[in-house]
């Protein structure tokens, strides 16, 4: 356990000295900002502005920082040779790839944490301006859940890019940091598609058999993505139960822990 902690920790610090992270994060936090004049344009239209482009930037951001750290977890200490060093101490090949995930989960914490209280920090300012609008001015919002929502939003966001990070982190002691990236995009982006691939698997649409055995295990085996998003209960101003967030944390835990099921086993047979 200390040794998946020692490595877990030496990846979060190290994590934070890579400039592209660093480039990334100002820059979500620019465009967090900037949702400040954003809200301007549409008159009656600035909360769902500002929640889509807020909560937005934070998925997207949060995305972009879970892959490319992600993906260079593992790759980055076999090229630099440093990976038979540390192995030839007493530390296993899981606990260093525990020990990996976490230090990785923990970067991508820290970054939606500061995106969070940027965007926080913003529609706490705006907020009066939205409550108890007038029917020509936009909908009228009591904002009575609106801020517990959107912790619970950011909340949810860390839990999808965890399970990002386990999907870069397999695919990378699988394939190049090129190619896992890539995978890994394209896996999220997909993932945010699955009730598409079950609407086109259901009887209902006409296709032939194989057409919907297909969408159907596609279905089945992606990561749904889209249940993290929240900003349509957030727009509605409805309450969240905590149920249904345990619920979607839940199939997050499942996911993860697969994940870095599947990455041990692989990893326990690659050559390094």
């Amino acid at each position: 356990m200390r040794a998946t902690w020692l490595v877990a920790k030496a990846t979060f610090h190290e994590a934070w000295r890579r400039r592209f992270l660093n480039v990334i994060l100002i820059f979500a936090i620019l465009i967090i900002g900037s949702s400040w004049s954003l809200a301007y344009l549409q008159p009656g239209a600035e909360l769902k502005m500002l929640i889509d482009v807020g909560l937005g930037a934070i998925r997207f951001f949060g995305m972009l920082i879970a892959v490319f750290i992600g993906v260079r977890l593992i790759t980055d200490e076999i090229e630099r040779r440093t990976i038979h060093t540390l192995l030839a101490k007493p530390i296993t090949r899981g606990q260093f790839l525990i020990g990996k995930f976490l230090g990785g989960c923990a970067t991508v914490f820290s970054n939606i944490a500061l995106m969070g209280i940027a965007f926080y920090i913003v529609f706490a300012l705006k907020a009066p301006q939205f409550r108890n609008l007038s029917p020509e001015e936009g909908p009228i919002y009591q904002m009575e859940f609106m801020y517990a929502n959107i912790a619970k939003a950011i909340g949810l966001a860390f839990l999808e890019m965890a399970v990002l990070v386990g999907i870069a982190v397999v695919a990378s002691t699988i394939l190049s940091w090129i190619m896992a990236a890539i995978f890994s995009f394209f896996l999220y982006f997909t993932g945010q598609m699955a009730d598409f691939f079950r609407e086109l698997g259901s009887p209902e649409r006409g296709g032939g058999a194989i057409s919907r055995i297909l969408f159907g295990i596609m279905y089945r085996i992606l990561p749904h993505f889209e249940i993290f998003d929240m900003r349509e209960s957030i727009l509605r101003d409805d309450y969240v139960p905590w149920d249904l967030l345990g619920k979607v944390a839940g199939q997050a835990i499942v996911y993860v822990v697969v994940l870095v099921l599947i990455g041990y086993l692989v990893f326990q047979r690659k050559e390094v």
